[in-house]
């Protein structure tokens, strides 16, 4: 008992720091590159696109928070694809490396295409069609501290371009793990994407600040039973996640949604927006399922006459040879959601033994 009140100890500390630290960036809730917060790999797509907890040997996890990485993904790739709303594809490609028992090395770099778009003057006279897209860069390291924790440190350049016109912005991550490999159990904590635009569309200096968010999470795996559940909580910098909207208005969008008043929704539906719920079936070492509800796209997303499987997502994993397929379809409106797929493996299982 004494040791688990240390390790609690510990971590509490640890959570006061990564929030002293995001505390510096005030205004949450809004920021440029809004894209960096988007699920980039199907197992977090499946585990309803926000999970700072998880521990498995998926070497994308380390994606949002920089202590899930671990020995245990030594020399490790992947390469993900998403399929987005409307016309929008995405992509990632991950990499991590063990320096020894104690240092690791990760790397992300993440793209998202808009497809090509109309362009119009200034008197809507139609002119070229021109493209858009974001990119980023994710430098991860992350040190093991000893009596199962872990803290990370991911430094996060980004591009965007407009047509002729583009930005630059730099970020950090910073994250926390306490994990339990004999309980199955782990806690973790994130301070993702604080960091400001240094550029803007027209070479002026930028000010505005990145998407930045406080997560937390954990996960616990039954003893007895092929279950593994996660919470993880969503904006701990910012209570209302609503959006004020016009007082008059001819919106689709559902009653919750539409209300003048963001103080309006009741307490326990702003609790239940911050909060994702996960659940993992793995069936053996080769083939997991994953479900989960995220209620906040459950309530944006959200028709007046339809809301439908909004807000839930499910995902799967089988391991053929010396490779992990993982998939996921995200339902985020009643006209469609998104798919993602992911492939991984291990630079050292092709190495001649």
């Amino acid at each position: 008992m004494c040791m688990i009140r240390v390790c609690i100890k510990s971590f509490l500390i640890v959570a006061l720091t990564l929030l002293s630290i995001g505390s510096v960036n005030a205004n949450a809730g809004g920021g440029v590159y809004r894209f960096l917060n988007l699920p980039f790999n199907a197992k977090l797509a499946g585990l309803g696109g926000e999970n700072v907890s998880v521990q498995s040997d998926d070497v994308n996890q380390f994606y949002t928070n920089p202590a899930l990485l671990s020995s245990s993904l030594n020399s490790k790739i992947s390469l993900s694809y998403v399929n987005y709303l409307a016309d929008a594809n995405g992509g990632m490609a991950s990499y991590s490396y063990a320096l020894d028992s104690l240092n690791y090395f990760g790397f992300n770099f993440l793209f998202m295409g808009y497809g090509d778009l109309d362009g119009y003057d200034r008197y809507g006279n139609e002119t070229e069609e021109f493209s858009a897209g974001d990119f980023a860069w994710n430098l991860v390291y992350a040190r093991y501290l000893g009596a199962n924790f872990t803290m990370g440190l991911a430094m996060k350049p980004v591009y965007s371009h407009i047509e002729s016109y583009s930005s630059f912005g730099l970020g950090f991550d910073v994250g926390a793990n306490y994990y339990r490999k004999d309980w199955d159990f782990s806690v973790g904590l994130s301070v993702r994407n604080f960091g400001f635009r240094f550029t803007d569309y027209y070479d002026e200096q930028g000010t505005e600040r990145l998407p930045w968010n406080i997560q937390m999470g954990i996960t616990k795996g039954l003893e007895h039973a092929p279950f593994r559940f996660s919470v993880t909580y969503d904006h701990l910098n910012d209570w209302s996640l609503d959006y004020k909207r016009p007082e008059k208005s001819n919106s689709l969008l559902s009653l919750e949604d539409t209300e003048k008043d963001q103080n309006e929704i009741k307490f326990a539906d702003m609790l239940f927006r911050h909060l994702v719920f996960g659940v993992e079936v793995l069936i053996g070492k080769n083939f997991h399922f994953d479900m989960a509800y995220n209620h906040r796209r459950n309530r944006e997303y959200a028709l007046s006459q339809a809301r439908g499987m909004n807000g839930f997502s499910f995902g799967a994993g089988l391991k053929v040879y010396k490779f992990n397929l993982d998939a996921a379809y995200a339902k985020y409106a009643p006209s469609g959601g998104t798919f993602t797929l992911s492939l991984s493996s291990s630079i050292d299982s092709f190495k001649k033994k």
